[in-house]
């Protein structure tokens, strides 16, 4: 067979086999799972979909995979046919499932790739961009109030949902302008790489704190786990560094004493960030956890730098950067676009409202960009207007944590209650962002950068 060709024959082969096994089975609970109508069923051949829409981007560039990926489920579930066999086949705990490892495979290769002394070299120039999310957080929560009249809580959760931009999309071009010399001299590439993971880390751990919030419900409820949030804050930022700490010095992960492989080192890291994450679910207290996992991650990447372990960072960054692209990026897309139902009166009422708190958050983010690289002396307006539209797309944070709210909402007050209603309009109108900005911004990034960026002059140091 084309080598082109291999990969599809592969996954044809895998989806065969798990089908042939599951519907021949003895036991009724997974062959059930395995026909058409199952889960399983469903989720095997998301996945295939899914990869397969992947491979065409590449027809498409610089359209990322995530889009077509994120198509492919609309189209499952909107189609004739396959809603039923596999859209409607796909229930809430597997969508739960696949979003909640989603958000650590996030969590885990964010912390990793975080360069801490490049952060702290230019701690005052990141720290103002990446509070420009906050800009961005308050006018989309004011415009959750004043257009849906949703209550503060959820208004804010919806706020913190909207304004992290996509590390997928924005950082691997970035990247490769950093390599070719585009805008090295100005500091733009290493800004926007090293302030993306904090905007990251703001939108995460601020979502989780409001969505336990509204989990929580009005009146004592709220109240107590508002006053939760010092401490969810103390113990996730302390928390993280001693237990990387320990692992390292205990073996556990790779050091200077134990070298191991980076599959290994990556399973454990994925293993620990999973454990903190539902830990703090159970807890009721995610904004505490999320940050308790990156925090821990970071610090894991800063002490394997410091004993002379970077091959096992490297190694490890490298297996988790593997499994995010090839497994579940695919599925957490094709999963969060099949949620998107295009014959539901809800979505049409709520799009064009939607659409405006997109443009408006947009806006308001990208003045944000101006006003915190104002009195920048080494960047021109060019580079600032580089940096608003790098800063325009949105995708894996939304598609990992855009259905939280209406999950705890039905799980609390059922599908037909005022909370999910208010659910449903978060998770359309995280899932409008990303379908509008994810391709906008990459195409805004390939197609300005070589005209905004100034190219580092030869022999320059």
């Amino acid at each position: 067979a084309p080598r082109s060709m291999r990969p599809y024959a592969l996954y044809v082969l895998i989806a065969g086999a798990l089908t042939l096994a599951l519907t021949t089975c003895s036991s009724s609970a997974l062959r059930a799972a395995g026909e058409p109508q199952g889960v399983a069923f469903a989720l095997a051949h998301c996945f295939f979909l899914s990869t397969f829409f992947g491979r065409l981007s590449a027809h498409v560039s610089p359209t990322p995979a995530l889009t077509l990926q994120m198509l492919a489920g609309v189209l499952v579930e909107n189609i004739p046919g396959t809603r039923e066999a596999i859209g409607e086949a796909i229930t809430t705990d597997a969508s739960a499932l696949v979003r909640k490892f989603a958000l650590g495979c996030i969590l885990a290769r964010a912390g990793l790739a975080m360069d801490a002394a490049s952060a702290w070299a230019n701690r005052a120039k990141v720290a103002k961009l990446s509070c420009v999310g906050m800009i961005e957080m308050t006018t989309v929560a004011g415009l959750f109030i004043a257009l849906f009249s949703l209550d503060a809580a959820t208004s804010f959760a919806g706020g913190f949902l909207m304004a992290g931009i996509s590390l997928a999309v924005v950082i691997p071009p970035v990247a490769e302008f950093q390599r070719r010399g585009l805008g090295v001299e100005q500091g733009v590439p290493a800004l926007i790489i090293s302030a993306s993971s904090f905007d990251g880390i703001i939108a995460i751990v601020g979502f989780g704190i409001c969505s336990g919030i509204v989990a929580a419900g009005g009146g004592s409820g709220a109240t107590a786990m508002a006053w939760k949030v010092p401490t969810q804050i103390v113990v996730g930022g302390v928390g993280g560094p001693a237990l990387a700490k320990a692992l390292v010095r205990a073996n556990i992960l790779s050091s200077s004493t134990k070298p191991s492989t980076g599959v290994l080192d990556a399973s454990l890291v994925l293993s620990t960030v999973m454990v903190i994450l539902y830990s703090a679910t159970h807890l009721e207290v995610s904004g505490g956890g999320a940050l308790m996992a990156i925090a821990f991650c970071a610090s894991l990447a800063l002490e394997w730098t410091n004993h002379g372990c970077s091959d096992a960072l490297r190694d490890a960054s490298i297996a988790l950067t593997t499994l995010w692209s090839d497994f579940t990026a695919p599925l957490l897309f094709v999963i969060i676009g099949a949620t998107l139902d295009l014959h539901s009166s809800s979505f049409w009422n709520v799009a064009p409202k939607a659409l405006a708190i997109i443009v408006v958050g947009g806006a308001a983010r990208a003045a944000g960009v101006f006003a915190a690289t104002h009195g920048n002396e080494t960047m021109s307006i060019r580079d600032r207007t580089f940096i608003a539209f790098a800063w325009t797309p949105k995708a894996t944070i939304q598609a990992a944590l855009a259905g939280v709210i209406y999950d705890q909402a039905v799980t609390a007050y059922g599908a037909d209650s005022k909370q999910a209603d208010d659910g449903t309009v978060l998770l359309q109108t995280a899932l409008l962002s990303i379908l509008l900005t994810a391709p906008l911004g990459a195409w805004c990034i390939a197609y300005f950068a070589p005209k905004l960026l100034t190219q580092k002059q030869a022999g320059a140091i």
